[in-house]
C-alpha cells in the first residue's frame, strides 16, 4: 500500500442525490448524540432483515428515517461482501473489528480483525463496484493470521481514538468524499461509528492501519 496522502478529496467524486438531503437534514437537526452503547444481541435476524448488520437506531437513534437509510446503504455492501454480523450471535471470547470503506468512484473494501483465544485472523473483502453506486462482485479477498507486534500496534491504535466513547457521527459532509464506518464488537458490547472523509488524526490511522494489514494497494490520488 502506499503512503496515505493528506492533501486530498478527489474531485469528481460524487455521493448519491439522497445523501445530499441527508446531510441537510442532518445539519438542521444536529448529528450523533450520545447514546448507550448497545450488547451484541445473542440471536441473528434473519440474513435480509435491515438489522441483520446494524440494530435499529445504532447510526442515528434521533432520526429513524436517516438510521433505516445508512443502515440500507451499508448493509447492502456487506451482503455483497458476504460479511458476518459483528452486532449479533455467539462470541464467547475475544473481540472483531471492521472498517468499511465505500469510496463514491472507487472499489468498495470491507477490513475485518477478529481474535478468538490465542489467534488474532485478519479478512479483507474489495468489490468492483463503487461505493456511491452498486457494490458489484467480489474482486479480490485477504485472509491471514496477524502477528503480535500487528495485534498491538492496531491496540494502541484503537486505544488511542477512544472508540468506545467515540461520537458515533459528526457534522461534517461534503458532495465529495467516502463513508469510513469503523465497528467493534467486544466484552458483550457493540458499537458503530461512522465518519465522512475524515481528515488526518487518531480515527483516519487506526482505519488506514488495517487497510495496511491487507497489503490492498491504494493509488495516492485514491485516499479520501
Amino acid at each position: 500500500m502506499r503512503g496515505d496522502p493528506t492533501v486530498g478529496w478527489h474531485s469528481t467524486v460524487r455521493i448519491p442525490i439522497i445523501g445530499i438531503v441527508l446531510v441537510c437534514v442532518s445539519l438542521l437537526a444536529g448529528w450523533g448524540c450520545a447514546t448507550k452503547t448497545p450488547v451484541i444481541r445473542p440471536q441473528c435476524p434473519s440474513l435480509n432483515a435491515g438489522d441483520y448488520y446494524f440494530p435499529m437506531r445504532a447510526l442515528d437513534p434521533s432520526r429513524p428515517k436517516i438510521d433505516d437509510f445508512l443502515r440500507g446503504w451499508y448493509s447492502r455492501y456487506l451482503r455483497a461482501m458476504l460479511e458476518p454480523s459483528l452486532s449479533c450471535g455467539a462470541r464467547p471470547d475475544g473481540f472483531a473489528y471492521r472498517f468499511l470503506w465505500l469510496r463514491s468512484f472507487h472499489h468498495p473494501i470491507a477490513m475485518r480483525i477478529e481474535k478468538s483465544g490465542s489467534s488474532v485472523t485478519l479478512s479483507a473483502v474489495e468489490l468492483d463496484g463503487t461505493g456511491g453506486n452498486a457494490p458489484g462482485g467480489i474482486v479480490k479477498s485477504v485472509q491471514r493470521e496477524l502477528s503480535s507486534a500487528e495485534q498491538d500496534e492496531f491496540l494502541a491504535k484503537l486505544a488511542r481514538v477512544d472508540f468506545w466513547r467515540l461520537r458515533k457521527n459528526e457534522e461534517r459532509f461534503g458532495l465529495d468524499g467516502a463513508q469510513w464506518v469503523l465497528e467493534g464488537a467486544e466484552n458483550g458490547q457493540y458499537r458503530v461509528v461512522e465518519r465522512w472523509s475524515p481528515p488526518p488524526g487518531a480515527y483516519r490511522d487506526v482505519c488506514l492501519l488495517l487497510l495496511q494489514f491487507t497489503g490492498i494497494t491504494i493509488g495516492p490520488l485514491d485516499f479520501y
